[in-house]
This record gives C-alpha cells, sequence and structure tokens, in this order.
C-alpha cells in the first residue's frame, strides 16, 4: 500500500478520532445557531501568515480524498501539473467508508439485465428532488457514470457487482476487504493510480485562502504541520476539502438538525474549508446549504460496519425522549435518508429492543438488511457482546430499569411498549403501517434501550456552480479559475439523499465532478 494513502491502522486512529467527536451533544441551542448562520463568526477563515515557500503548477487541488484523486490523476492524463494539498498525512478522507458508486447505462448494468436509461434516471431524481438541481448538471453527470466507471476500472479499481437499492440496480460495489474499511481497497488502489501517473501530493498542507487579483482566482495560500506558509502560484484551485460534517457549529447554522446527538460516519477533518474560502472570494451558495445526507439511527459509539451499527438499524422500537414513535421503523431499509429527516427533528432519539431480538439475530438472522454488510435472514454472531459493550445501551431486567437508567420516564415507555406489542400481536400497525413481519414485540427480559444518535455520511450542500464545476458569484457569473466539486459543491439535491432512485450518488458525483472539472480546466488552459 502507498505510503500516502490509508493504512489499516490509520484508518482505526482516524475513525476514532471521528467517534470522539461523533456523539457529541450541540454545543450551541438552535435559537444560537441561527444567531451563528446570521454573522459572519460561522464563516471566519483562520488567520495565516505570510509566505515563505513558492510552489506553481496548473492546477491547486484542495483535498486528497477520492474527489481530489478523481480531479488529479483525469487532470494528469489531460497534460495537466496538477498539485494535491491534503490536510492530513493520508490521502482517502471519507471515501475510505464508501461502498460502491451510482452508475447508468454501465457495462454492470447492462450485464445485469438493467434497462434504465439516463433520461429515466435523470426524471426520476429531478422528481425526487422537486426539480430543485440543475437539469444541466444532471445531463453532464449522468451522462458521464458509464465512461468513469470503465475509467477507474482502466486505473486498476476494481468492482464486485452491480446491487440493487431501492427501484434499480445501479449501485456499482467496491471489490475490498471488509476488515480494512469498506472504500479503503477502493481508496488504496487510487493512490497507487495517482502515484503511477506522478500526481505530487503534499501531506499536512490543507489550504488556509484563495489569492485573488482582478477578481480572478491566482492561486490559494497553504500552511505546513510545521506553520510554514505555501503561496501556490496556479491558474486553477480546485475546492475539494469534503463540505462541513465535523465542523458541528457549521451544521447547525445552516441545517434544520434538531437532534441533539450527531454521529457522522467518516474521517475528521471536514470542517466547511473550502466552502468558508469560497465565500469569502464572493462565491454564492446553492440552494440548500444545509442539505445533509442523514441516514438515521446510529448506536452512540457504534462502529461503521460492525455488529454495533448493524444493530443500530435493526427496525425494532424507535422512540424519542417522549416515549413516542417518530417513523415507520422498516421504512430503514429501503429509504434511510427520509428516516434521518424525521429523526432530525426529535431532540432526542432511542431504540428498545429486547433479549428475544438479540438472540434472533444471532442465532437466526437480523430482521431488516444493512447495506451491503448483512442481509435480512443472515445470523450474526456477536451482537449481544457489541451491543451491551456500548455505554450508550442501558439494560433492565425490567423496562422500567432500563428506561430510568437511560433518563426516561418509566410508566411513559412501559405504556409504549404495551401498545407497540399490541400492534404486534395484531399484525397491523394503524400509525405508521410498518411491515409485519419486521414487527416483534418486545416481551422477553433483560430490556435494553439504547440512545441512538443521528448519523449521516457527509454534508451535501455547499457552492453554487456551473455544469463545468465553476464557481459562480452572487450575480450567476463565473468566478475565473475556482472550481467546487464533490461534496463542496451543491446544487445536486434537494432536501435529502436520493438513496432509492441513485444508490452511491454522492460517491459517484465526486469521482464524475473530479473528472467533469480537469477536462473544464484543460479546455480553459489549452
Amino acid at each position: 500500500m502507498s505510503e500516502s494513502t490509508m493504512t489499516r491502522r490509520s484508518f482505526v486512529t482516524a475513525a476514532a478520532a471521528t467517534a470522539g467527536i461523533a456523539a457529541v451533544a450541540a454545543t450551541a441551542s438552535k435559537a444560537e445557531a441561527k444567531i451563528i448562520a446570521e454573522t459572519s463568526s460561522a464563516w471566519d477563515l483562520d488567520e495565516i501568515g505570510e509566505p515563505t515557500e513558492t510552489l506553481t503548477c496548473d492546477v491547486a487541488i484542495l483535498g486528497g480524498g477520492g474527489t481530489g484523486l478523481a480531479c488529479a490523476c483525469q487532470a494528469k492524463q489531460l497534460g495537466l501539473e496538477p498539485i494535491v494539498f491534503e490536510k492530513f498525512g493520508w490521502t482517502g478522507g471519507s471515501f475510505v467508508g464508501v461502498e460502491g458508486s451510482f452508475g447508468v447505462e454501465t457495462h454492470w448494468t447492462e450485464e445485469a439485465g438493467e434497462t434504465q436509461t439516463i433520461a429515466e434516471a435523470i426524471n426520476n431524481c429531478m422528481d425526487f428532488h422537486h426539480w430543485v438541481p440543475d437539469h444541466g448538471l444532471y445531463l453532464k453527470f449522468f451522462g458521464k457514470t458509464a465512461s468513469t466507471i470503465e475509467w477507474l476500472e482502466s486505473l486498476g479499481i476494481e468492482f464486485d457487482h452491480v446491487q440493487q437499492y431501492g427501484d434499480h440496480k445501479a449501485w456499482h460495489i467496491f471489490k475490498r476487504n471488509l476488515d480494512m474499511g469498506p472504500g479503503v481497497s477502493f481508496m488504496d488502489s487510487f493512490a497507487k493510480a495517482a502515484e503511477n501517473l506522478g500526481v505530487q501530493i503534499e501531506l499536512e498542507c490543507p489550504g488556509k485562502k484563495l489569492i485573488m487579483e482582478d477578481g480572478k482566482v491566482a492561486g490559494v495560500l497553504c500552511q505546513r504541520a510545521d506553520g510554514t506558509v505555501v503561496k501556490v502560484e496556479a491558474p486553477a484551485v480546485v475546492l475539494a476539502t469534503g463540505g462541513y460534517a465535523n465542523n458541528l457549529d457549521f451544521l447547525y447554522a445552516v441545517s434544520e438538525a434538531k437532534n441533539e446527538i450527531l454521529e457522522p460516519q467518516g474521517m475528521v477533518g471536514r470542517d466547511a474549508d473550502g466552502i468558508k474560502m469560497a465565500r469569502a472570494a464572493g462565491a454564492d451558495m446553492a440552494e440548500g446549504l444545509g442539505t445533509v445526507m442523514w441516514c438515521g439511527p446510529v448506536m452512540v459509539g457504534s462502529h461503521w460496519g460492525q455488529a454495533d451499527y448493524i444493530a443500530s438499524t435493526q427496525p425494532v422500537l424507535w422512540i424519542n425522549e417522549k416515549c413516542e414513535r417518530f417513523v415507520n421503523e422498516d421504512k430503514w431499509e429501503n429509504d434511510f435518508a427520509r428516516t434521518g429527516i424525521a429523526q432530525r427533528n426529535q431532540t432526542r432519539t432511542y431504540s428498545v429492543f429486547c433479549k428475544g431480538d438479540l438472540d434472533a439475530w444471532e442465532n437466526e438472522g437480523v430482521y431488516g438488511t444493512c447495506f451491503s454488510f448483512v442481509a435480512a435472514g443472515e445470523p450474526m454472531q456477536g451482537f449481544t457482546e457489541a451491543v451491551e459493550d456500548l455505554e450508550s445501551v442501558h439494560k433492565g431486567d425490567t423496562l422500567e430499569e432500563a428506561a430510568a437508567a437511560a433518563g426516561l420516564d418509566p410508566e411513559t415507555l412501559v405504556a409504549a411498549v404495551a401498545k407497540y406489542n399490541e400492534y404486534c400481536a395484531a399484525g397491523v400497525d394503524p400509525d405508521f403501517d410498518k411491515n409485519p413481519e419486521k414487527m416483534h414485540a418486545i416481551e422477553e427480559g433483560p430490556f435494553y434501550v439504547a440512545e441512538i444518535g443521528l448519523g449521516y455520511y457527509c454534508t451535501v450542500g455547499g457552492v453554487k456552480i456551473n455544469t463545468n464545476c465553476q464557481v459562480l458569484d452572487t450575480e450567476g457569473n463565473v468566478i475565473t479559475g475556482l472550481y467546487a466539486v464533490g461534496c463542496d459543491a451543491g446544487g445536486l439535491y434537494g432536501d435529502c439523499y436520493d438513496v432509492n432512485k441513485a444508490p452511491g450518488s454522492q460517491s459517484s458525483w465526486a469521482c464524475n465532478s473530479g473528472r467533469i472539472m480537469a477536462e473544464a480546466i484543460a479546455e480553459q488552459l489549452a
């Protein structure tokens, strides 16, 4: 594995760092967050000194995740000289957790017998998002997914199969070693491809401030770990810093999130760097700046893809701080994004289950499929131990004991469970129309009440761009030399992820936008 990519040890270390901030309650109330949004403080850039070192290149790419490496590899193949500036000591970003990417009319979908056309996919997604996205951007993006799959394969990146999630087979699953994290193998191959192409990567050297001359971008100031400020002279600067998923104050300020416990799934370092730099340069924000890729319940402290994470998603009884149900719990399996929206609107959320559930998951199989990790009906050993090891899971011989341990009103929880058990016995859920096959009475102690934070993979609201990924100002004019891609770019979503229409759309957008941008820059500099 290349030294510049994510190793298993660094993946675990970074994931642990993420877990350290993941279960953080809001640092500001909703009212305070709105005040933050209305002031300039949420947008302030870090102070930076005068440069003492100068680098020159055709394209300065800020961020070494999947988006940044796609930009760099395509740029290099087009005869450009890019330099990637990465905040951490490794490349990969949150792509190390990605399972697959969306594609339509690919050789994989054709071989699988999938008949969905590009036009149908665009219409389905535009309707899902109430026609908020730029249709022209969709035409370019969706029309490129097939060639991008082949392009990635030409770089040595392998896919395992195309999987149906939602309406169509469009989710192209990477071939990988799950013990290394879902996307680590993908990023390992990507980093090796960049290395083979001779891409220059500056690690521990994040971008801090854009250099503007006569209203155009002329480069960027970056800062090394030792404090050295680097002036990068470049006619094109690409923002690929990953959005703002780890900047909780910023997230609460620009989004509608009410849940007090957020569980970002992905690496640290996604701090709105690129978005703030763009705004300082006069950029406009796309509609839906606060759009977040919510993924629903995550037991506080659980680990992506492991038994405790899979237990988080099982369709048992989900309640809020008032012991009220707030969503059809089995909706998660086919549309976790909208489940996340429902959870977003609760102050606190909990999962309630019993020993009978744990025994069933371990010995008979899980109730609900969890992405590509485990399918419904597939036994999952280790559930009980993994769940009971979490401090966020409260256990009691009686429901009253479990409720008290979780800080809930015992009588109210007992009443809520009794009502739910009645629905299970009748095989009908008059409140949310839950599938009777997913309804399991909570009767056998010990009982468990788990604190479930609101999980999310990334933020997808960002800078306003045109179909060439060029950043636009508030008058709709191009800011020459400035590009935004991946999670720094906005305008592809309405209020949530289109997972049941285009699963893996954001990871696909990351790679496709990188290629679109590189081609646009090559044309600009020709």
